[in-house]
C-alpha cells in the first residue's frame, strides 16, 4: 500500500533527526577529545646526568707508622728522624766494596756542638769503654741484647753463652784508639780483623779499613759517660750520637739525652 504524503515527511524528518544527533554526538566526542589532550600536563623531560668533580684522594696527616724492627725492637726515644740525609747507596747490606772517603766531598762541621736547652745529666765516672780490651757492647735497657754485625749491617740480637758461636763472635769487638780524634774510639771486629764498625750514609756498618783519614774519622767514637751507660758520638760530627732504630744504628743529630746508652760487657 503505497504511503500517503504525511507519512514520508514524517519519516524523512525523523531521519535528518537522527543524523544530527549523530554528527552532535561526534562533534562532543572529539570536542572532548581535544580538551582532554590540551589540558593534560606536559611530559617533564628526564633530568640530564651531572658530571660529578673527581674526587680528590684523602690527605693523611697523622705520623707515618714506623717500619716494623726486626726481631721486635724499635727505637724508644720519641724524637723525629731528620729528613735531610743523604740518600743510602746501591748494595748497602752486602759484601763491603771499595771505600769512598766522605772527606773529599765534605767538610766536617765546626767542633762546637749546638747548645741544648736541656742539660743532661752526665757521671763522674770515666766511661767504661776503654782502648785495648775485647768487649761486648750491651745496652741497659735492653738487658741480653748485644751489638752485633750480620751481612756487614749493625745491630742488636739476643746474645747469650747459649747462642751458636757464630752469633757470639759477631758480637765481639776490640777497642782501639781513634786514628783521628784523642780520647775517642774504633770497634775492630775479632771475626774480621781490619774491619772496623763506621758510619756510612749514617748508618752503622762493618767496613774494611782503607787507611784513609776519611775512614778513620767515619769509624771513630767518642764515648761520653751519661746516666745510665756510655753514649757514642760521632768524631767526625760532635753533633750525633748513635741512636738504635728498628733494630739497627743509625748516626743522628739529637740530644744527649736520646742517645742510646752501652755497656761494657765480658765477651761471649
Amino acid at each position: 500500500m503505497p504511503g500517503t504524503p504525511g507519512s514520508d515527511k514524517t519519516n524523512r524528518a525523523l531521519v535528518v533527526l537522527a543524523a544530527a544527533t549523530a554528527l552532535a554526538v561526534a562533534g562532543y566526542a572529539a570536542t572532548a577529545t581535544m580538551l582532554l589532550v590540551h589540558s593534560s600536563p606536559d611530559t617533564p623531560d628526564p633530568a640530564k646526568p651531572r658530571a660529578l668533580p673527581a674526587a680528590s684522594p684523602p690527605v693523611w696527616i697523622q705520623p707515618a707508622p714506623s717500619d716494623p724492627a726486626p726481631g721486635g725492637i724499635a727505637y724508644r726515644g720519641a724524637y723525629p728522624l731528620p729528613t735531610a740525609t743523604r740518600a743510602v747507596r746501591a748494595g748497602a747490606g752486602t759484601a763491603p766494596g771499595p771505600v769512598r772517603s766522605r772527606s773529599a766531598t765534605a767538610t766536617p762541621r765546626s767542633a762546637s756542638p749546638r747548645a741544648s736547652s736541656a742539660v743532661p745529666r752526665t757521671s763522674s765516672k770515666p766511661p767504661g769503654i776503654v782502648a785495648g780490651t775485647t768487649v761486648g757492647l750491651g745496652l741497659p735497657n735492653l738487658p741480653g741484647y748485644r751489638l752485633r754485625h750480620r751481612n756487614f749491617v749493625a745491630r742488636v740480637d739476643v746474645i747469650t753463652a747459649s747462642s751458636s758461636e757464630l752469633d757470639r763472635m759477631d758480637s765481639r769487638f776490640v777497642v782501639r784508639a781513634s786514628h783521628a780524634v784523642d780520647r775517642c774510639l774504633s770497634f775492630e771486629s775479632v771475626n774480621y780483623p781490619g774491619y772496623f764498625l763506621r758510619y756510612r750514609d749514617f748508618a752503622l756498618r762493618l767496613d774494611e779499613a782503607p787507611g784513609s783519614g776519611g775512614f778513620d774519622r767515619d769509624a771513630g767514637f767518642c764515648p761520653v759517660a751519661v746516666d745510665g751507660g756510655t753514649a757514642l758520638r760521632s768524631a767526625d760530627d760532635p753533633e750525633r750520637y748513635l741512636v738504635l732504630f728498628a733494630g739497627t744504628f743509625r748516626l743522628e743529630q739529637i740530644p744527649l739525652q736520646l742517645a742510646t746508652r752501652f755497656t761494657s760487657l765480658a765477651p761471649l
